[in-house]
């Protein structure tokens, strides 16, 4: 089948078109369809029989601009296939935080996965001051097996290498390294700002040197650093909850890349909606507003902590595994912890530069976040974005100063106190 870009008329009979996906509808007469994608790239339909609800799947379709802007942004319809393909390797490593892909077709630049229909969007859960107490647990889960397991810790020369050419990804890796790392620092066109942020709110971002020259340490290493295969864009709008269960979506931008980029995506995403919430808890009617922010910084604290201990114990159980140097001699053990030690410290202030040149980019940049954006009021929203703003430069000129999770939380709290 040649491409054609679906619509919700056209759905039923492109689904009843498939052999493997025919056993899961009783009638395809008699389908509920809503087109439910919120992302900036694709389109999403949900299907669900009317009388069977347990019969379900989600679609998504690459068309051949971005969706976010039109076509006047053409963009190749290739990304369907890096998803494709990060699906199945992040399911292989982790299952219990992967949705399942049922159908794959790379000529309509569709995939039928899964409807996680038991769980919603974090992103939303996390603006209406819900909690979820395994959240830490399971991303860090799905941090410490989908990157130790695609690196040169534990893969061998051959298949890394195969992997990195595999997992080539030029067009999406372009706006990440423009809409990320270049235009949110430079009077570029396609940057959006609140009308409230002056003129120098701008000039402390986009004429501060040492600023600018972190962000290019940071650029550069989205480039060139092939550690493992990464999600790309691990916000907590591609992460699907409920109380028991986690999982991560939409990995379009996967790529061999740097390891703490995904931790950083996360870590930059939950201070945003922790600023964001000395608002936003005065709207909820909440008489304890710093408890769910400190719910928040906590789950930054953990979800580091628990990703190191889970790195390292692969590292640890594995290291025979990659080839790389062998520690058996008199002083080995200590050396190898050594060397564990100082290459998790390198993650953890690689993913504070990566953190705030994801904040930085939500508050300068083109796609915001809800947590910031949809606020109303347009001088509350200005004091996020200044916190927001001010907490990132601090981050990535000082991101080899800053040692240890807990003191990133304290810089937190001193911008925007526990009140």
């Amino acid at each position: 089948m040649s491409f054609q870009q679906l619509e919700i008329t056209t759905v039923p009979k492109y689904l009843e078109s498939l052999e493997n996906i025919r056993d899961i509808f009783s009638d395809f007469r008699n389908l509920q369809i809503e087109e439910i994608g919120d992302g900036n790239l694709n389109f999403v339909y949900r299907v669900t029989d009317k009388d069977r609800p347990e019969e379900t799947v989600i679609i998504k379709q690459a068309v051949p601009y971005v969706r976010l802007v039109g076509e006047s942004w053409p963009l190749t319809r290739d990304r369907i296939h890096a998803e494709y393909i990060a699906l199945q390797v992040q399911k292989k490593l982790c299952p219990e935080h992967v949705p399942s892909v049922l159908h794959y077709s790379k000529e309509m630049s569709v995939i039928v996965m899964q409807n996680l229909d038991r769980h919603a969007i974090l992103r939303g859960e996390i603006i209406s001051g819900k909690r979820f107490p395994k959240l830490a647990e399971h991303i860090s889960t799905f941090l410490a097996k989908t990157l130790f397991f695609t690196s040169d810790l534990y893969l061998d020369h051959k298949t890394k290498k195969e992997s990195v050419r595999d997992s080539i990804n030029i067009e999406l890796c372009k706006i990440t390294e423009d809409l990320v790392f270049t235009d949110p620092y430079e009077d570029s066109e396609s940057n959006e700002y609140n009308p409230k942020l002056t003129s120098a709110d701008l000039a402390k971002v986009q004429e501060n040197g040492p600023l600018k020259l972190a962000v290019m340490e940071m650029k550069y290493q989205f480039m060139n650093h092939a550690e493992a295969r990464i999600h790309g864009d691990l916000h907590i709008g591609s992460i699907m909850i409920n109380e028991e269960e986690t999982y991560v979506i939409d990995p379009e931008f996967s790529f061999y890349g740097p390891m703490g980029f995904d931790i950083g995506a996360f870590i930059g995403n939950l201070l945003m909606s922790y600023f964001s919430h000395d608002y936003r808890q005065k709207l909820l009617g909440n008489a304890r507003p710093s408890e769910y922010r400190q719910w928040l910084l906590d789950v930054i604290v953990e979800t580091w902590l628990k990703f190191r201990h889970k790195f390292d114990h692969y590292w640890q159980e594995h290291h025979t595994n990659s080839g790389l140097l062998t520690w058996n001699y008199a002083d080995g053990t200590e050396d190898f912890a050594a060397l564990r030690e100082a290459f998790l410290d390198r993650i953890f202030s690689d993913s504070i530069g990566f953190a705030a040149c994801k904040m930085m980019r939500r508050v300068l940049g083109l796609a915001k976040v809800a947590d910031i954006a949809a606020i109303e009021d347009l001088e509350e929203r200005l004091k996020i974005e200044r916190m927001t703003l001010d907490m990132a430069s601090n981050m990535i000129i000082h991101r080899h100063q800053i040692r240890n999770i807990e003191s990133l939380v304290k810089v937190a709290i001193e911008i925007s106190p526990l009140t």
